[in-house]
């Protein structure tokens, strides 16, 4: 089973119909302690609550995250360790939410 395959099952997310939204800029993910990656959801796949669900790793890249390389670190969790980059990931997940 590919990665993403494994990871809707370790979340226990179902493979409902629906919209998808990858957004994904390419640049220097795993290039230190200053960079990183994000799996998200603007919603939790499994409840439908209105809520950030997802996972990031800091100097990594997605693949780390979905094939379980890495252990990722909850999303709310990016609150502390780069606030910056969480509000205006926050902001911009508010918007695809409208």
């Amino acid at each position: 089973e590919d990665g993403a395959g494994t990871y809707r099952k370790v979340e226990n997310i179902r493979n409902l119909l629906g919209t998808a939204l990858n957004v994904q800029a390419m640049v220097f993910r795993n290039k230190g302690e200053t960079s990183g990656t994000v799996v998200c959801f603007t919603r939790d796949p499994s409840t439908d609550d209105d809520k950030l669900f997802g996972e990031f790793l800091i100097n990594a890249q997605g693949e780390d995250v979905v094939a379980g390389l890495c252990t990722p670190r909850p999303i709310e969790e990016l609150k502390d360790v780069m606030p910056e980059v969480y509000d205006s990931f926050k902001k911009n997940t508010d918007i695809l939410e409208r």
